[in-house]
């Protein structure tokens, strides 16, 4: 059975739907394979650095997969590369920022 979510929490979720950097992805007719373009690690915290993967759809719509905990379990977040972009700029990680940009240049 799924734990309860608390009205504060389901509250930051949908606070989260009306960012302007967030992705909502629509499974074209028929079966579309995605294709890894390239992948990075984010790091988080000290000890927590998920693999960031992008991936692109037959119709060119590239998009950022991250597989984060949320509570008890992992969960896959997509995001846009603006997105990842603008975390590592608030964050000072010109590194990353690099890198990131790197990536979402190749074909």
């Amino acid at each position: 059975m799924r734990p309860m979510v608390s009205p504060a929490r389901a509250k930051a979720h949908d606070a989260h739907a009306d960012d302007e950097h967030a992705l909502a992805i629509r499974r074209p007719a028929g079966r579309a394979t995605p294709r890894r373009i390239g992948r990075l690690r984010l790091p988080i915290a000290l000890a927590v650095r998920p693999w960031a993967t992008l991936y692109e759809l037959p119709d060119g719509t590239r998009f950022w997969c991250v597989r984060l905990w949320d509570v008890d379990r992992p969960v896959r977040r997509c995001l846009t590369t603006g997105y990842l972009i603008a975390f590592a700029r608030l964050n000072g990680l010109d590194t990353l920022r690099a890198e990131i940009e790197e990536i979402a240049r190749r074909e």
